[in-house]
């Protein structure tokens, strides 16, 4: 009945761990876009190293090699600059049969501008045949670096000097706040980034809200020409209300607006080429991952599918699978007795865990690679890993045993009997990633427009510690409560703390319990403030936004939440039960004395 029961589990793990990792990266197919290219994409072509921050550019060949990997899906590119070693784009994309929207770009550094524009008037000259268009300046008013009045004079010079048509790019509301700008050019270029809206829009509605946005412009500038200069999806980073970054989203979304361009006669152009991983130092994670390529220029998905959002899950699958199987080794090497149910419980904690880990794993090596962000990702993985060990050698010897024994109730700053470096390890690691749950939840609440939610690193204290929790509590000693057996104080001792001491020993030695109770009241608070402020739509976006606040609210669509803030805020709940518990029990039982 024992092996039946370990099999059983082992079974189970191990479907379970199959479901997680193949159910979401089932193919999604997709039908090929109408004429078999997109007509432009936005092309910047720095690699890992190259940065127009650290004013390191690619080379010609590197430039060469680009285009002639996009040739073949697209029939144009669009700059965003006449220099930085771009200057040699005009005469590729001819060798390649590709046209070019070549654009300058505007800052508040006007010796910079006079050379872009310069730059700009020559390449468009030299090349009239490849460059069909010129874009001056790009969200250099949304940025507040220079008035329009500054824009609209850059733009007549270009005008000026050259026989393309000319225009300015910037989001599409900034056309409506200063619509003085549109006298001056050929056409408009105007964003539409459904992801970055006010109220942001799924990928399910993002095609009907550009056509709405579309139109918004085109009724208002009655037969000017319009260019969606910039339009697409992030495949990684934060989700932002119903928005959810992903490579399946994108694809559906380039798939979609491709047939809805084609049907309304849109003129467009694709955000982006390839990754820019440098724009996370700016942008966060999602500012990185924009592209149809990635930044190793493996592209990511074919336009006529089936798409896969992570081809490497079977890769992971076994590597989790398999992580799983050594720790639960290493355990029978202790050689402790445990009955079926004991090692089935362990069994399904140690896949969890390994599973949690290795996705935890994937996600801070394909996030953003700033060495504050390596540092960063690193020391919760450290975190994370010493934390599980913790867990599992505790459940393990926990199971094994007949039952715990008791002992005085203290709290994490009581002195007490000399920790084991199991017991040490695994309560200073808790306390740990509690502070850092706090620390990084308050900085999504107040300052989280391009910061991550920590969601795959604290996922596993989230399961590890109640479920350490729940195997003590069913092996308690009696005459101590549930909320005994889970106090963050002795979950990682062979003893629950029980208060049996009288009342006057009882109070010296609890004095309110200052980290736990710092650590469960913050945590609870911070997981309100997160639904507060990111559960339905990015709060900062309403109180900073175009729209006004009132007229905000009443577009959110609040039947399509933010899963990814609301899965932040339970999670923030759950790693608030160990120290929540010991706080209750030990007052509970201050107030009985």
């Amino acid at each position: 009945m024992r092996l039946i029961l370990i099999l059983a589990a082992m079974l189970v793990a191990g479907l379970a761990n199959l479901a997680v990792w193949s159910l979401p990266n089932r193919p999604v197919p997709l039908d090929p876009p109408p004429g078999g290219k997109l007509r432009s994409v936005s092309f910047a072509p720095f690699r890992d190293g190259q940065s127009p921050l650290t004013h390191v550019f690619p080379t010609t060949e590197q430039i060469e090699e680009d285009l002639a990997a996009l040739a073949p899906q697209v029939a144009g590119v669009r700059t965003y600059t006449s220099l930085e070693g771009l200057q040699v784009v005009p005469e590729l994309a001819r060798k390649h049969g590709l046209t070019v929207t070549m654009g300058a770009w505007l800052s508040s550094k006007p010796d910079k501008n006079e050379a872009e524009i310069a730059s700009l008037v020559d390449l468009a000259n030299r090349y009239p045949d490849v460059i069909t268009r010129v874009i001056v300046g790009n969200e250099v008013l949304l940025r507040r670096e220079l008035t329009p009045e500054q824009v609209a004079g850059y733009i007549d010079r270009v005008k000026a000097a050259v026989k393309q048509p000319v225009s300015y790019a910037d989001v599409w509301e900034w056309w409506l706040k200063y619509p003085e700008i549109a006298s001056h050019v050929d056409y408009l270029t105007i964003h539409l980034l459904p992801y970055w809206e006010d109220v942001p829009a799924g990928v399910e509605g993002a095609t009907e809200r550009i056509r709405q946005s579309y139109r918004t412009i085109a009724q208002r500038f009655p037969g000017k020409p319009i260019l969606v200069g910039e339009t697409g999806w992030p495949t990684a980073g934060r989700s932002r209300g119903a928005a959810v970054p992903g490579l399946v989203n994108k694809a559906k979304f380039v798939n979609a607006f491709v047939r809805m361009a084609e049907q309304e006669g849109f003129d467009y152009n694709v955000i982006e080429a390839f990754d820019q991983e440098w724009k996370a130092k700016l942008e966060g994670t999602v500012g990185g991952h924009w592209g149809l390529y990635n930044a190793d220029r493996t592209p990511k998905f074919r336009l006529a599918g089936p798409v896969v959002g992570n081809v490497a899950w079977p890769w992971l699958f076994a590597l989790s699978g398999g992580i799983a199987l050594v720790l639960l080794a290493g355990m029978a090497a202790l050689r402790r007795h445990l009955p079926g149910t004991g090692w089935a419980a362990l069994i399904l904690l140690t896949q969890a865990l390994s599973t949690l880990y290795v996705r935890a794993a994937f996600v801070a090596a394909h996030g953003k690679h700033y060495w504050q962000d390596t540092a960063l990702s690193t020391g919760m993985l450290a975190l994370t890993a010493a934390l599980s060990l913790a867990v599992l050698l505790t459940a393990h010897r926990t199971l094994a045993s007949g039952g715990l024994a008791r002992e005085p109730l203290s709290g994490l700053r009581h002195p007490r009997p000399a920790l084991t470096r199991t017991e040490r390890v695994g309560r200073w690691t808790a306390v740990a990633l509690g502070v850092a749950a706090l620390v990084w939840s308050l900085l999504i609440v107040f300052d989280g427009r391009y910061r991550d939610f920590p969601n795959p690193y604290l996922l596993i204290p989230a399961v590890a510690l109640p479920a350490l929790g729940l195997i003590r509590v069913a092996r308690r000693p009696v005459g101590a409560a549930p909320r005994d057996a889970l106090g963050i104080a002795g979950l990682f001792r062979p003893a629950v703390p029980v208060a049996d001491t009288p009342a006057r020993c009882l109070c010296g030695a609890v004095r309110r319990l200052p980290v736990e109770s710092a650590l469960a009241g913050g945590l609870l608070l911070a997981a309100l403030l997160t639904v507060l402020a990111e559960g339905f739509v990015p709060l900062e976006s309403l109180i900073y936004g175009q729209l006004p606040f009132l007229d905000a609210l009443h577009e959110v669509d609040w039947s399509r939440p933010n899963w990814e803030a609301l899965g932040w805020a339970a999670l923030q709940v759950l790693l608030a039960v160990p120290f929540l518990a010991a706080v209750w029990s030990a007052r509970r039982k201050v107030r009985r004395a």
